[in-house]
């Protein structure tokens, strides 16, 4: 009886032993990188009720990894649904308990009848930029999407060496863009079609004091930056805002990206001619009468500028290019619009 007591304890000792050791291995939690669902919950802790396709959640995933792919700290765990409900920013965030409920406006979403729909993703792609930069305020997030999503770079490590074989200029001549103008350049950024978004060519916007030296918008194409004034972006009206901003990354465009017979076609269309008059400082003349032109300078400058601004009416003022000019509405609207991307008019709903 005692051996059999003795041979009792042992084998249940050696069975505790067993237990606690399987108990120090965990199975890891498996992420299906398949599955943007268990995607955006992973990295984003954002957790989608039943009322979310897996096709949405993969627009929305899709989304977020273009402007925000490294986190870093975690988000404040958010839970996620899709209402029919009218609401600002197509985005509701109601916080709670130290959780976000995020409601989503239906209609950001492609309706499977609207095969020729303008940029399907364009108003989910906002509120996503609403959520992730908490309605603008988050500036660190502001830059990464500026960065991520454009390739634009807007906190200037040295403006001597930025504008050093432009006007030479340091510090005191410039400052830092406020939250709303980054949201504002993000919103005319994402106008453009997908494919030009990012032109390797231009690296910096930064923002001028001094509104009397210069245009309120320089394209400096061949030395990768972008110049704004920074009165500019305190008007009333955020529409010539926009124009100017789009006319500016329109020049990178025909310096950088456009292919010849495209400027070429561009050129017939407008009348352009080279004109060796000496007295002509442009260069450049148009058989055309201004009439047919969105701006007189538009007509008074040359082909690059003729497209620069008629690109960005288009996407500001589109109504108006066509009432002026339907053959570069046209032009615009085929041979870049929907040549680089999907068919688009700005909505500018941010």
């Amino acid at each position: 009886m005692q051996i059999k007591f003795l041979l009792r304890i042992k084998y249940t000792f050696l069975l505790l032993l067993i237990i606690s050791q399987v108990s120090c291995y965990t199975v890891p939690l498996e992420i299906r990188k398949d599955n943007p669902i268990e995607q955006l919950a992973y990295k984003y802790t954002i957790h989608l009720d039943s009322t979310w396709s897996t096709k949405q959640a993969q627009t929305l995933e899709e989304i977020l990894e273009s402007i925000s792919p490294n986190p870093g700290e975690k988000l404040t765990p958010s839970k996620w649904k899709i209402s029919n409900n009218e609401m600002q920013n197509d985005i509701q965030i109601v916080s709670q308990d130290n959780m976000k409920f995020v409601t989503i406006n239906s209609d950001v979403f492609r309706k499977e009848s609207a095969a020729d729909m303008v940029a399907p993703e364009r108003r989910l792609f906002n509120a996503a930029v609403v959520y992730i930069t908490e309605n603008g305020t988050n500036r660190p997030a502001l830059i990464t999407v500026l960065k991520e999503r454009y390739g634009i770079i807007v906190d200037i490590p040295s403006y001597e060496i930025l504008t050093q074989h432009t006007t030479k200029e340091t510090t005191r001549h410039y400052a830092e863009f406020e939250n709303k103008d980054l949201m504002l350049l993000i919103s005319i950024f994402e106008d453009f079609p997908r494919a030009l978004h990012k032109v390797p060519q231009l690296k910096y916007v930064i923002c001028r004091i001094d509104d009397t030296v210069r245009a309120a918008g320089v394209a400096w194409t061949t030395n990768q930056y972008i110049e704004l004034v920074q009165s500019m972006f305190n008007r009333d009206y955020t529409s010539d805002t926009r124009r100017v901003i789009a006319h500016e990354k329109a020049h990178f465009l025909w310096s950088h990206l456009f292919p010849t017979q495209l400027k070429n076609d561009w050129q017939e269309l407008g009348g352009w001619y080279e004109d060796k008059d000496p007295k002509n400082e442009e260069g450049w003349s148009t058989t055309k009468d201004k009439s047919t032109f969105v701006s007189d300078y538009a007509h008074q400058k040359n082909p690059n500028e003729d497209m620069a601004e008629s690109l960005a009416y288009y996407l500001v003022y589109p109504d108006r290019l066509r009432s002026i000019n339907p053959a570069k509405y046209d032009f615009i609207h085929n041979r870049i619009m929907k040549t680089y991307g999907s068919r688009y008019i700005s909505l500018n709903r941010m």
